[in-house]
């Protein structure tokens, strides 16, 4: 009897243990499948943002066609502006008295849907970072989605709750939280349609005339001058599971000094590292600054500084701009 019980619970365990790989699976080729979605959908729709206690309704029309992505974004709550996107540029329309950075909200509210996660580099390891479940059948802008949720493993990274559209692939509500389950942002559509087409004058700004500027957002290329990293600025204690990815060294506008960037990634978040030379020592600063779940560090190594941030938590940029440091004795 104990032998058959004994036997039973075996036959249990790989049971669940079979059903929770095949839900894995299954929320990583839905996963997959939005990250396409996204870019290569016609679609318009509207969508609710709320983040740091506000809340945005923003209108989104995207295209895909021979010519590449095309998008156009309005406010429809708030100061007026518009954000008209395709393949090489960036363009903010605004009334003239409204203040350019409303154009570059760290939020994220004007610079495509805000609960895109970063994936098409791939999803292959993020299994080891993150767990995923799918959840129940819901309903979003009158359409039915499968909820997906992306769980950390650890205390050094956000988790998401997704609802996918699973016809289409496409991202119809998204909230990011934290691993107690604290909503930092989320976004919903409440209206969204796919048509075969999307006409041209959709795509092009509707403000217009006197007292209204049509200004192209800066490109890298355009207010930059890329020079050589200096390989030596390291992180000496990396997170578990990220890796620097990207390392470049630019002279830009808005500083003296060449500013070196270092991007690390574990497969889904993504933070920033930014050193450059401050002559004052006035001008090094130390604090710690949020948005939503944006955490930002700025720490003075010697008479340089170092900027830290990412939408992760806090113990995780500290982490990473207290590890910043020179393999050498003077730094360029």
């Amino acid at each position: 009897m104990l032998r058959r019980l004994h036997l039973m619970c075996v036959v249990v365990a790989l049971l669940a243990t079979a059903t929770a790989a095949a839900s894995e699976q299954a929320a990583h080729a839905l996963l997959q499948k939005m990250a396409r979605a996204v870019d290569e959908l016609n679609y318009e729709g509207v969508f609710v943002f709320a983040h740091d206690q506000r809340m945005e309704t923003l209108q989104i029309i995207h295209a895909r066609d021979e010519r590449g992505s095309r998008e156009r974004l309005v406010a429809l709550t708030g100061s007026p502006r518009e954000i008209i996107k395709d393949e090489d540029s960036i363009i903010c329309v605004r009334p003239d008295d409204l203040d350019p950075a409303l154009c570059l909200d760290p939020g994220k509210s004007l610079l495509g849907l805000p609960g895109v996660l970063p994936l098409r580099q791939g999803l292959d390891g993020l299994g080891e970072n993150y767990r995923l479940r799918l959840g129940e059948q819901q309903r979003v802008a009158g359409l039915s989605c499968q909820e997906v949720s992306i769980i950390p493993r650890d205390h050094l990274r956000y988790g998401y709750q997704l609802c996918i559209h699973e016809p289409t692939g496409m991202l119809l509500q998204s909230r990011l939280l934290s691993r107690e389950g604290r909503i930092f942002e989320q976004f919903m559509f409440t209206r969204i349609e796919f048509p075969a087409r999307v006409a041209d004058e959709r795509l092009q700004p509707r403000m217009r005339g006197e007292g209204v500027t049509a200004r192209p957002m800066e490109t890298p290329s355009a207010r930059t001058q890329v020079m050589e990293p200096d390989l030596r600025w390291r992180i000496g204690e990396m997170p578990p599971g990220f890796q620097v990815t990207g390392v470049s060294r630019r002279l830009m506008a808005a500083s003296p000094h060449p500013v070196q960037h270092m991007i690390l990634t574990d497969g889904l978040a993504t933070v920033s590292v930014f050193v450059t030379r401050m002559d004052r020592p006035e001008d090094r600063l130390r604090g710690l600054t949020r948005s939503g779940g944006l955490h930002a560090v700025v720490l003075p190594w010697g008479e340089y500084q170092v900027t830290v941030l990412g939408e992760v938590p806090e113990a995780t940029v500290r982490l990473i701009a207290e590890s910043v440091f020179h393999d050498g004795e003077n730094a360029r």
